[in-house]
């Protein structure tokens, strides 16, 4: 342990011209090391600009997103709340698929 120590404090002294002994030198040191590899590795973080983002294709379909909560909602046995968002999606034009799912959910309600 001697021997690293001493090593440590001859690599500060002839780094820095410092000469410094004991654990207050090696305290110094590691501060000044550390001081050194943060200011080295320092990068501007960059901001994300929010207008360049494209979520559209992350929102995906409402319709869907609404039929397959209305079976959630069944499957819950809140039925009122699934009756509901299922004639949302029959009074917004829905595909054929979409008509098809949401009059087989009503039917399975019993609506």
């Amino acid at each position: 342990m001697q021997n690293l120590l001493l090593n440590l404090e001859t690599e500060f002294y002839l780094f820095t011209g410092i000469d410094l002994e004991g654990i207050s030198g090696l305290f110094l040191g590691l501060t000044i090391f550390c001081l050194f590899l943060f200011i080295f590795r320092f990068e501007k973080k960059r901001e994300i600009l929010i207008h360049d983002i494209d979520l559209s294709n992350e929102i995906g379909n409402e319709k869907l997103a609404k039929i397959n909560l209305s079976r959630s909602l069944i499957e819950m046995d809140q039925k009122d709340e699934a009756i509901r968002l299922l004639q949302e999606v029959l009074e917004d034009r829905p595909s054929p698929e979409e008509k098809r799912n949401a009059d087989q959910l009503l039917s399975k309600i019993g609506v």
